[in-house]
């Protein structure tokens, strides 16, 4: 030390105490002055950008590094860490300002204001496919790799904390982030978000401050503004300890196309435009509670909002999907009860257009992510997916609770384009659709009301309006469908049905009960109003009426019933007819479907009850039919009118019948009646019906009789009285059928006429008063849609002709009241005498001649070859023996035979000669021929024995050598004949004129032991 700094060391010793310790405290402070505001700013000027960089291996610059050590105030000028040239992470100053006094008065760090200005953020996804990458990724791993973790030789003693001792106190005057800048680029999908505007502030923030303090502190404010100018806005306040905020959020006209960008590129539909609204207040509260290791946090929020509004899809240049308004109101969440309470859900003007074609609906396309698409198509590995287990505290902890008071949507509009039935597109427009409910719960505990309506391309109102019961799947609903056009579904009619609905329209006031326990009952009345159908080949009428009406009806499924009071029909009509080609106008109807290869399965539902019909009443009143056939010539037309009467009581309760009057005109003229009981829907149906035509006039029918017949008629009439009675499946008829003074004209020249004899029938039929009164079986239905009165009186007449000229004996044996064969005498074998019972049926056979004078009879004879031959040999046979025996044949045993034959005596020996006589040998022979085959067998047979079996055989042997010549059948059958004739000529007083005798002794029928009998006209 120089001798100078001493003597001023010394010097400066002697200066007073106030003076010496004044100049220590200048130059402390001048020290410190000059070493915080001018040695540490220009080190960490020069160390921050150098140390940063290569702790995350990026360029960072810093402009400059200020602090006012009398102040306390740091600056931070112009920071950034690039990406290249680009900054990623900037700044444009950033300041904090420490208040020293302050902090030592108050025994608080207090600092005046925090604030940072423009800062910057560009953050992006990288377009790398393999894994997901952000522009910052290379950072994280750069500190991970600078960074290095030392371990700490001693364990760590667990710390007790005190969750109710104060924070330590900190003062922060205002704190604020201005014009802050936050952009994101999305590599993959190039979607850009950019937020231009991002201001924060925060007042005067205490740590200690409480929200119940009377000095509002803490107060903050985001705003946020994006660059199609939608905002984010969060406004409350907020305390530390416990953790306390409370504040409102409202976020205003946040663009949904530029969201979408994220997934467009997925989805096939593009969104044009659309924004979403959302405000709501929220309080976040800490729990302290001693007894618990952690905090509780309470959430809640208040009055929220939430808004979609002009949203719209296009599909190419098209609006698909457009939504006005969706609104969600007066949201309330309470995260510790698990309870959201909605005030309301509205919504209208949504437009959905779709097109639905065999492949399915366009929008599920149009809306399906392609990943999606593709994984559809692409083939699946099968592997054993184990379901995830859930954990015991969530399968015991209580479900969220969701309140939603109302739902209301006006004017939803469903437009489709169909094809997935018909070839041509069908336009069909569903609007409006309202819907209103009351109180939605979401643990299902309240049914809930509801009121929907929906029109049907303006042809038809369909409200329905009730109550559904979530929990326990029920619906109770009135359903009430008004002026519903029938004519808009013709396309789909058009597919089944060659037909033309033109007009018609339903009404249906009814009330629907449907529960998951398969009940399902419907209850109400149904009209149909004002119907037309026209048939498309003959461009006429097919059916139509003015009114069909069913009133009261009740349908039960899970009981298989239907129950109807009445089913009224007004001024009915239908049209039926028989083409050229023989084909019916009704089968024309019906369009040919493709053959499905698909099997389908049989219902199961109520497959072991059967299905319980009941109508009390079934009336028409005024109604008309058109019958015509074309496939005669000429053509043939009627029509049945004035049609009236009712059918009571259908029912398929077994034991019930129906009762059933109806009346009618045929051509005005001729009235038709039918009346009785039938029960048609039974397993077994029931039938007593009288069916009454009177006074029908034949010559109607001339075209069926020309065609069919190959007559016309020139006179005639008909009436028909018809009984059918069906029960237990079995039929039967009691018919009466009179036709009045029938006379045949001339005849046509119908290819397809019929080749019986009608001149025998009539002669078979007519009585001497020119009337043909029969019981006779006619099958027809006038409710039957192909009925026509000219076939159901051809049918009879044809009928009776058939069975007349094919069966005639039959025929007028019941004229004589008996139901033998009269057309077959029967003889024994190998005789041609009449039995007693023959000639009885040629005494019935006589009687019936005399009713027909008009009839002839040819007689012819016949033989059975086999057994005649058999019966003719054994007569040969006898004569023999008995000439052999010189005996008269009637001397023989009456039973004689090979087991009866004696074996001794006069016949014994003219069998044992006649034996010799037919073969030249001994009858020893046989005798010694069967003892030898006996011996051989071991069998010793006594001399008794031994003649019995040899008698047996010499007889079948001389029976069996005997031949009966051909001449021989011929002359029975020819003795036969005679015998036939004899008898109806001189015992019954048949005119001889009237018997004809065939020759039968050529050209015999040899299959019958009898004689055949025919009928012919004069």
């Amino acid at each position: 030390m120089s001798n100078k700094l001493k003597a001023a060391m010394v010097k400066f010793r002697a200066f007073p105490r106030y003076i010496r310790w004044s100049t220590y405290t200048l130059s402390a402070y001048l020290f410190y002055a000059a070493l915080l505001g001018l040695l540490v700013p220009y080190i960490a000027k020069q160390q921050i950008p150098e140390q940063v960089s290569k702790l995350i291996e990026r360029p960072v610059t810093l402009t400059d590094f200020t602090i006012n050590p009398f102040t306390l105030q740091l600056d931070v000028h112009q920071f950034a860490i690039l990406e290249g040239t680009k900054p990623f992470v900037q700044f444009e100053h950033a300041s904090v300002q420490v208040n020293f006094w302050q902090s030592i008065f108050n025994a608080a760090i207090s600092v005046e204001y925090i604030s940072l200005n423009k800062p910057y953020i560009n953050l992006e996804r990288l377009n790398n496919t393999d894994e997901l990458l952000f522009n910052f990724s290379d950072i994280i791993d750069a500190v991970a790799r600078n960074t290095v973790t030392t371990e700490e030789s001693e364990p760590k003693t667990d710390e007790v904390i005190d969750r109710k001792a104060p924070l330590f106190p900190v003062l922060i005057k205002h704190t604020a982030l201005a014009q802050g800048e936050v952009r994101l680029l999305d590599g993959v999908t190039g979607t850009q978000l950019a937020y231009p505007d991002i201001n924060i502030t925060l007042g005067e923030f205490s740590t200690q401050s409480l929200l119940s303090d009377a000095e509002k502190k803490n107060d903050y404010r985001l705003h946020i503004t994006d660059v199609d100018s939608g905002t984010v806005e969060l406004t409350g306040q907020v305390q530390l300890k416990p953790l306390e905020v409370v504040g409102d959020i409202d976020v205003q006209h946040i663009q949904l196309p530029r969201l979408w960008g994220f997934i467009e590129k997925d989805i096939i539909a593009k969104l044009t435009s659309g924004e979403v609204n959302f405000s709501s207040n929220y309080h976040i509260a800490q729990t302290m509670d001693n007894t618990e290791a952690d905090d509780a946090m309470s959430i809640s929020t208040a009055k929220g909002m939430f808004s979609l509004n002009d949203v719209n899809f296009n599909a190419g240049d098209k609006s698909v999907v457009s939504l006005s308004n969706l609104s969600v109101n007066n949201i309330a969440t309470n995260v510790e009860n698990q309870a959201i309470n909605i005030a309301s859900i509205t919504s209208h003007g949504l437009n959905v257009s779709a097109k639905v074609d065999d492949k399915g609906a366009d929008l599920v396309t149009l809306f399906t992510p392609k990943f999606l698409s593709q994984e559809s198509v692409a083939p699946k590995e099968k592997k054993e997916v184990t379901p995830p287990t859930e954990p015991e505290s969530e399968r015991n902890s209580p479900a969220w609770l969701v309140t939603l008071d109302e739902v209301e949507i006006k004017n939803y509009r469903l437009n489709v384009e169909e094809k997935a039935v018909t070839k041509k597109a069908n336009q069909w427009q569903i609007s409006p659709i309202n819907l209103t409910t009351s109180q939605i719960v979401s643990d299902l505990s309240k049914p809930i009301d509801f009121d929907f309506f929906t029109s049907i391309n303006g042809k038809g109102d369909i409200s329905v309006k009730g109550q559904a019961d979530a929990k326990q799947q029920a619906v109770l609903a009135n359903i009430d469908v008004k002026s519903l056009k029938l004519a808009q579904f013709q396309p789909y009619v058009a597919t089944a049905v060659n037909a033309t609905v033109t007009k018609g329209e339903v009404n249906t006031q009814a009330k629907l009960e449907v529960n998951a326990k398969g009940n399902v009952e419907v209850s109400g009345g149904v009209q149909v109003n004002y119907l037309s159908v026209r048939d498309n080949k003959l461009r006429k009428p097919f059916v139509k009426w003015r009114s069909l009406a069913v009133n009261k009806f009740n349908f039960d499924l899970q009981k298989s019933k239907l129950n109807i009071d009445t089913l009224s029909l007004n001024q009915p009509y239908a049209r039926v007819v028989i083409n050229d080609d023989r084909t019916t106008n009704i089968g024309d109807l019906i369009v040919a479907q493709p053959t499905s290869k698909k099997k389908i399965k049989a219902s199961k539902v109520n497959k072991g009850k059967p299905f319980a019909l009941s109508v009390r009443k079934i009336a028409f009143n005024n109604g008309s039919a058109f019958f015509a056939d074309n496939s005669l010539t000429p053509n043939f037309s009627s029509g049945i009118e004035q049609l009236k009467g009712n059918i009571g009581h259908v029912s398929s309760i077994p034991g019930t019948k129906a009762t059933v009057d109806i009346s009618g005109n045929i051509e005005k003229y001729a009235p038709v009646k039918v009346k009785g009981e039938i029960n048609p829907l039974l397993k077994e149906p029931y039938l007593d019906l009288d069916v009454i035509f009177k006074s029908v006039e034949l010559t109607t029918v001339n075209p069926y009789s020309g065609t069919y017949a190959g007559h016309y008629i020139d006179k005639g009439q008909l009436t028909l009285a018809l009984n059918y009675q069906l029960e237990n499946n079995k039929l039967k008829g009691e018919n009466h059928v009179i036709i009045d003074q029938l006379k045949l004209g001339k005849a046509s020249d119908s290819d397809v006429a019929t080749s019986l004899p009608l001149e025998l029938a009539i002669a078979l039929l007519q009585d001497n008063n020119g009337v043909i009164d029969l019981g006779v079986e006619v099958s027809g239905d006038v409710n039957d849609p192909e009925f026509s009165l000219g076939a159901v009186i051809w049918s009879t007449i044809s009928n009776i002709i058939t069975k007349a000229v094919t069966a005639p004996f039959s025929f007028i044996a019941g004229l004589a009241g008996s139901d033998e064969e009269l057309n077959i005498i029967a003889f024994d074998f190998g005789t041609n005498t009449l039995t007693a019972e023959e000639k009885e049926k040629l005494q019935t056979l006589g009687k019936a001649l005399e009713t027909r004078p008009k009839l002839k009879l040819t007689v012819d004879g016949a033989v059975s070859a086999q057994e005649d031959s058999k019966a003719l040999a054994l007569t040969q046979f006898n004569q023999l023996l008995a000439d052999t025996a010189e005996i008269n044949v009637a001397e023989l045993p009456a039973n004689l035979s090979a087991t009866t034959m004696p074996i001794s005596g006069k016949l014994s020996d003219a069998l044992q000669r006649l034996y010799k006589q037919e073969f030249g040998e001994k009858a020893s022979l046989v005798e010694d021929k069967i003892e030898d085959e006996q011996d051989e067998k071991g069998i010793e047979l006594t001399d008794e024995e031994l003649a019995k079996r040899w008698h047996i055989a010499l007889y079948n042997l001389a029976l069996n050598k005997q031949e009966v010549a051909k001449g021989d059948l011929g002359q029975l059958a020819q003795q036969r004949a005679q015998a036939v004739k004899a008898y109806l000529v001189d015992v019954v007083k048949v005119d001889a004129s009237r018997v004809f005798l065939l020759d039968s002794r050529f050209d015999i029928e040899q299959d019958t032991s009898s004689v055949l009998l025919s009928l012919e006209a004069k």
